[in-house]
């Protein structure tokens, strides 16, 4: 008798356990109205990408690059991956990105290179001609009724020499953005300064070369950038629906 009471509650356990693993979802929802661009902060390691699809549940289309300036550069620049992205299929409600960094790192490290609080006139040039690809591609997504933008930015590298640059294109891309969204109260656009949330020694949150994120520090960005689209209502379903507004409940 107890044999066959142990059997019974032995099937009971098993089947519910069953139950609950057959409930859970086993692949992520494809959401092509949402894309990724940028540079090797998303693309080298792939590791922030990789947080965001467990936190959200979704795949979103990525079209970053290593090595991709706004302006100029050997690759295809985060400008031309919007077109890319455009191209392959042109509805687009929310795009994640960063951009800049290479800008300077690649195009103009030695120009923008401070131990001051002021900049070379050959550096401001770079940040202008950022400034005014940026505005650009921005025009064009709010003309393409693009209705989110989530724009990432970037903490200090082990470089010193950088970081006056860092915090000064910091800031003015908040007030770039800031004025855009003004102008734009249709779109949800929103800068991400991620520097408080890397306020230790650059060493301490970069891999080796001093300018990437270490896995855990992938992972606080894609924590900031999933956040960030949580409290704004941002692609918190799994529909693409163009009766979607922001993303929001379908």
């Amino acid at each position: 008798m107890k044999h066959k009471l142990w059997v019974s509650i032995f099937f009971l356990v098993t089947a519910s356990i069953f139950v609950a693993v057959s409930c859970t979802p086993t692949s992520l929802a494809q959401k092509d109205c949402v894309v990724m661009l940028g540079d090797s902060i998303f693309a080298l390691s792939g590791e922030e990408t990789n947080v965001l699809q467990d936190l959200s549940g979704q795949k979103w289309r990525t079209y970053y690059v290593s090595g991709a300036q706004m302006t100029g550069g050997t690759v295809r620049t985060i400008p031309q991956q919007y077109t890319q992205a455009k191209n392959a299929n042109s509805n687009i409600r929310t795009v994640i990105l960063d951009g800049g960094g290479n800008d300077v790192l690649i195009g103009g490290q030695s120009a923008c290179t401070s131990y001051t609080n002021t900049l070379s006139a050959s550096c401001e040039t770079i940040l202008s001609d950022v400034k005014n690809a940026t505005e650009k591609m921005l025009n064009q997504m709010a003309t393409d009724g693009v209705q989110n933008v989530i724009w990432q930015g970037y903490y200090h590298t082990t470089n010193a020499g950088l970081h006056t640059v860092a915090d000064i294109s910091t800031e003015r891309a908040i007030e770039g953005i800031a004025s855009f969204q003004a102008k734009h109260p249709e779109m949800k656009v929103i800068y991400i300064d991620v520097r408080p949330s890397f306020s230790g020694a650059p060493a301490s949150y970069t891999i080796a070369d001093g300018i990437h994120p270490t896995a855990a520090s992938s992972a606080t960005l894609a924590n900031l950038v999933w956040n960030t689209m949580v409290n704004n209502g941002i692609e918190q379903t799994n529909s693409c629906s163009s009766s979607s507004s922001s993303g929001g409940c379908n």
